[in-house]
């Protein structure tokens, strides 16, 4: 038998942060469904809850670019094609399609309206995760359009860093650092920008497509590789930035909570777009995506802000965090169609049911669901994707 392979070493305070933003999509999505996010603050915030897309987003981009970071400010970083490819694909497709599979069974149960698009082109669609483009999906599987941009940034990723690393590299970690941010900092406008100009394509396929899409959600992502190239100058004690606030952000994981409820706050008022299927104006787009990204940027900051590690990995909830992180992305995958078939279940109404009582079920519902898929798929499948016996030498990760 082939030896398994260690994980790579996880970073505890990354494991509420998953558990957070899971909760958040789906305290949104039963917002939007009960009727709750249209009426007052608990109901706006509750529906801005899909900024944990963002969070999810800044998250993939913060761990998958590190060998690429690491590399352009003069570090070492083990990376190859294959074991990239292998690893990304045990973590998405197995829950992926278990999930589908039980959308599609609810769906032919139900009928009517949870069948409407039970035909074979939506159901290929969906087996090549490109829901995210043709915005043809199940209705209890609507939060799956972001897997789709998940997959293309997964796809992007080592050839943008193959293209950008002429452009970063010096002899200086310190520039290298700095040239890194900048590059941050394009992609972000460059993201903002497309995400604006979304709101204009008159067509409405072409329009949530491309608000949906990589290039509309870039400064998502840019928030990520930012906090990479912070957290590794860190690590090689390069010193980015003299400016006193960054020093005071990255030490006080206290101030950015607080910072990103305040922003949430924000977000939950008319300036972020409405609260309903009413489409966003540019200038309402623009703002959602800029204050969801600033959200995002500080609780990741936060998580891996220095002593926050050490303080999870020594507190008695450890386990736990552990735990919730492990099962987010199942939770993710499911909550959508628990919420349907409660619906269903109790016969409740479209956008006049109670929220709190849904809330709960289907949280409970979601986590346990969450859990039976960890033990009894996730984990056994990343565990054989991370053997190294008959694995190949890993190829230095290309400098961007």
């Amino acid at each position: 038998m082939g030896t398994v392979a260690a994980r790579p070493a996880r970073i505890p305070g990354l494991d509420p942060l998953r558990a957070v933003a899971a909760w958040l999509v789906l305290l949104s999505h039963v917002a939007f469904w009960t009727g709750a996010g249209a009426h007052g603050t608990v109901g706006g915030l509750a529906v801005r809850g899909e900024l944990g897309v963002a969070v999810f987003f800044a998250l993939s981009a913060f761990l998958l670019s590190a060998p690429f970071v690491r590399r352009a400010l003069g570090g070492s970083a083990r990376w190859s094609v294959g074991r990239y490819l292998v690893r990304r694909a045990a973590r998405i497709l197995p829950a992926y399609l278990l999930a589908l599979a039980g959308v599609l069974a609810v769906a032919a149960y139900l009928g009517g309206a949870a069948a409407s698009v039970l035909d074979a082109p939506t159901v290929l669609v969906h087996l090549v995760i490109g829901q995210g483009w043709t915005g043809r999906t199940f209705q209890s599987f609507t939060q799956t359009w972001s897997l789709t941009t998940e997959v293309t940034f997964y796809l992007l990723l080592p050839v943008l860093a193959l293209a950008v690393a002429p452009l970063v590299r010096s002899a200086e970690p310190r520039v290298a650092a700095r040239r890194l941010l900048l590059l941050c900092a394009g992609v972000a406008v460059a993201g903002l920008a497309v995400q604006s100009l979304s709101a204009l394509v008159p067509d409405p396929q072409w329009s949530g497509a491309l608000t949906t899409s990589a290039a509309g959600h870039a400064a998502w992502f840019a928030v990520g590789v930012a906090v990479t190239v912070l957290v590794e100058a860190e690590r090689l004690g390069v010193r980015v930035s003299a400016q006193p606030l960054l020093t005071v952000l990255r030490t006080s994981p206290g101030t950015l909570v607080v910072l990103a409820l305040v922003v949430w706050l924000i977000a939950s008022t008319p300036v972020a777009g409405p609260r309903g299927i009413e489409p966003s104006s540019a200038a309402e787009s623009l703002v959602a995506e800029l204050l969801y990204g600033v959200v995002a940027g500080c609780l990741l900051l936060a998580a891996v802000s220095p002593g926050v590690t050490e303080a999870i990995a020594a507190s008695p909830l450890a386990g736990a965090a552990r735990w919730l992180g492990d099962i987010s992305y199942a939770v993710f995958l499911w909550h959508v169609l628990v919420l349907q078939v409660v619906f269903a279940a109790l016969d409740l109404r479209l956008f006049a049911a109670p929220f709190a009582p849904v809330l709960l079920l289907v949280t409970v519902v979601s986590v346990g669901l969450g859990h039976l898929s960890w033990i009894l798929l996730e984990s056994p499948v990343l565990d054989r994707a991370h053997r190294d016996a008959a694995a190949p030498e890993p190829q230095p990760a290309p400098r961007a």
